[in-house]
C-alpha cells in the first residue's frame, strides 16, 4: 500500500473530508488529493503531524508495509486485498472539485458527487446535498435550486419549497405543481387566494373543473359568492373580471392583474 493509499485509509476511516482534512494541516484540499494519488509526497512535518492525528507510527506511512492489514489477513489470505480493492472502488466514483475563486467566503464552483451523502456549498453547488446561489442536488438550497427535496428563492423539484416553487407538491408565493400550495396557485390540486386547476381552492378566485372561492368559476362545479359555472362554454370574461375588480381588495392588486389574465386563458 502506498503512502496515499495509507493517508486516504485513515482519512476516510475518521470520516473527514479532504477539506477538513486539509484544514487541520494547514494545506489545501488540491495538496490533499495530490497526496492521496501519489502525485505529491507531504513534507516530514506533515507526515509526523498525520502520524500523531491518527495514532500510527511514521514507520507504518513511509514503509511499503501492510502491518495494520496483519489482523485481516490472518483471518482471511485475501481480506487485506478486498479492503484495498474497496477503497480503490470508492476513489474512482467520488469525484470533488472546489474552484480557487472565491466569493465572499464561498468558493465560486464546487462539486462533490459520488456514492454516499457527499455536501458541496459554493455561489454553484453540485452535490447529493447541496448549498449555493445555483443549487443542484437530491436536496438543495439556495438562489436557484433543481433536486429531489428544494428549498430557495425559485425552485424546481419533487418537493419544491421557494418563493417561486415548482414541483409535484409546490409550496411558495407563486406555485405550480400537482398539488400546490400558495398565494397564487396553479396545478392540479390548488389551494391558495388565487387558485387555477382541476380542483380549486382560491380564497379570493378559484377557476377550474371544481372551483370553490370568493369568485368561483368552475367546468362542473363552483361554490362562492359569485359564481359562473359554465358546462366547458367559455366564461363571461368581462362580467367575471368586473367582479374581480369590485370583490378583490386593492391590496392584491398585482395578482388581480394576472387572475383576470387567467380568466380569458381558462
Amino acid at each position: 500500500m502506498t503512502l496515499g493509499e495509507k493517508i486516504y485509509r485513515l482519512r476516510a476511516e475518521q470520516g473527514l473530508s479532504q477539506e477538513a482534512f486539509g484544514e487541520k494541516l494547514g494545506v489545501s484540499r488540491q495538496s490533499v488529493s495530490k497526496w492521496e494519488t501519489d502525485q505529491s509526497v507531504p513534507e516530514l512535518d506533515k507526515i509526523v503531524a498525520i502520524s500523531e492525528m491518527f495514532g500510527v507510527s511514521t514507520d507504518y506511512l513511509l514503509k511499503e508495509t501492510e502491518e495494520m492489514q496483519a489482523t485481516e489477513e490472518e483471518v482471511h489470505p485475501r481480506a487485506g486485498e478486498l479492503v484495498r480493492e474497496i477503497y480503490r472502488r470508492d476513489r474512482r466514483t467520488h469525484y470533488e472539485y472546489k474552484s480557487t475563486k472565491m466569493i465572499g467566503n464561498l468558493p465560486l464552483v464546487h462539486i462533490n458527487l459520488g456514492v454516499g451523502v457527499h455536501r458541496a456549498k459554493g455561489v454553484i453547488a453540485i452535490g447529493t446535498v447541496a448549498q449555493g446561489w445555483l443549487a443542484i442536488g437530491f436536496a438543495s438550497m439556495g438562489g436557484f435550486s433543481v433536486g429531489i427535496v428544494s428549498l430557495g428563492l425559485l425552485t424546481l423539484a419533487n418537493f419544491a419549497f421557494g418563493l417561486i416553487a415548482f414541483g409535484t407538491l409546490a409550496v411558495g408565493v407563486i406555485s405550480m405543481g400537482a398539488f400546490s400550495f400558495g398565494i397564487f396557485s396553479l396545478g392540479a390540486v390548488v389551494f391558495g387566494q388565487f387558485a387555477f386547476g382541476a380542483s380549486a381552492h382560491g380564497a379570493q378566485v378559484a377557476i377550474g373543473d371544481v372551483a370553490i372561492g370568493k369568485i368561483a368559476l368552475g367546468y362542473s362545479r363552483a361554490t362562492g359568492t359569485y359564481t359562473q359555472i359554465s358546462n366547458r362554454q367559455p366564461f363571461d370574461v368581462e362580467s367575471a373580471c368586473r367582479m374581480i375588480d369590485e370583490q378583490v381588495s386593492s391590496n392584491w392588486l398585482f395578482f388581480k392583474t394576472w387572475a383576470k389574465g387567467m380568466v380569458k386563458w381558462f
